[in-house]
């Protein structure tokens, strides 16, 4: 997860290998965590990615790793 928080005060933040819905658990502990609200909100490639094409990802990338 990334969290920027800009000169003005205004916060971001993404999510990273976070597939599918369980981004949006991670909204409520980012607000109580930062005392902000949330205005406005986008899906990530993540969101439209399957565990189990995470699962391939990261498996494939360990292949990588092993060769």
């Amino acid at each position: 997860m990334t969290v920027t928080i800009a000169k003005d005060g205004s916060i971001s933040a993404e999510t990273h290998g976070v597939t599918g819905s369980k981004c949006l658990d991670y909204i409520p502990l980012l607000e109580d965590l930062l005392g902000a609200e949330t205005e406005t909100s986008e899906f990530t490639e993540d969101y439209r990615r399957t565990s189990a094409q995470a699962e391939n990802t990261a498996s494939q990338q360990q292949t990588l790793w092993n060769s």
